[in-house]
């Protein structure tokens, strides 16, 4: 039997993503559907819940993360960029990169001649970073790797965050402080255990005033307490990069599940930011 041809980045919204040209997309994406990307300048080893965009044409990158559904990313973000050991004699990338993540550099015999024969274990570089649902991230912000960007939370226009964001707090500075919450402690208890993001809003879109936070809590908490409110259970989709495009596999369930009752974002922890 004759492999499938890869596809083309223009034929990915046939699969719910839009990716532009595709040139950014690095290694493997996981994604519901509809998704959107503008042209980033990378995206590697990352995922996106439904209704997700990353604007930047060229200028954003996320490394390793997952994103939650509604998030709206700025250009010139960078999500999750790899740390250098500083411990040794140097921090170059000689000093820990292999052939699979520098093959660019590893075409020179001199550099070749110098740099560790195989990647080396960075712990830091372990970890993933999380944003949560319903996150938007400003232009030219810088999220540290490892970070967990709780639900509903906003990170303002060049923001460095070195550390955890509490869920709905507006965050800003060099480095990064809340600066406020966006609603009153009852109603983020109200948010967080609803999860709005997880069910299909669109048959009640008439009816409620979506802009009216009390008006849109009270809407959807009844109708999901009498089984009108009906979960987003959207296709999902493995993608990974190879030569000449792009290979596309379903996966059994999606992301993110009302019937789990799951959330992008764990608690953000101890770190937290005051």
């Amino acid at each position: 039997m004759t492999p499938s041809a890869p596809l083309t980045a223009g034929e990915l919204p046939e699969h719910g993503l839009y990716a532009g040209r595709g040139e950014g997309l690095l290694d493997t994406l996981q994604f519901e559907r509809p998704a959107y990307l503008f042209d980033p300048r990378r995206v590697k080893n990352s995922a996106l819940g439904a209704f997700t965009y990353v604007n930047g044409l060229h200028t954003t990158s996320l490394y390793d993360c997952t994103l939650g559904r509604y998030c709206s990313i700025a250009e010139a973000v960078v999500i999750g960029p790899y740390e250098h050991p500083i411990e040794g004699l140097s921090q170059h990338v000689f000093m820990f990169s292999g052939p699979e993540q520098f093959p660019g550099f590893f075409r020179f015999p001199e550099f070749k001649a110098l740099a560790v024969e195989q990647s080396r274990t960075v712990p830091a570089n372990e970890r993933l970073t999380v944003i949560g649902h319903d996150v938007w991230v400003g232009a030219g912000a810088f999220i540290k790797r490892g970070i967990t960007v709780g639900n509903g939370a906003i990170i303002g226009a060049h923001a460095v965050v070195t550390r955890d964001v509490p869920p709905y707090a507006i965050v800003a500075g060099q480095p990064a402080k809340v600066l406020r919450m966006r609603f009153d402690a009852h109603t983020v208890e109200r948010l967080q255990a609803l999860q709005w993001w997880l069910y299909d809003l669109a048959p009640h879109k008439q009816a409620i005033d979506f802009s009216r936070i009390d008006e849109a809590l009270d809407g959807l908490e009844a109708r999901l307490a009498d089984g009108r409110l009906q979960p987003f259970e959207p296709i999902s989709y493995s993608l990974t990069t190879v030569k000449g495009g792009f290979t596309i596999e379903p996966m059994p369930a999606p992301l993110y599940s009302a019937l789990a009752r799951s959330t992008a974002a764990a608690p953000p922890s101890d770190h937290a930011l005051p």
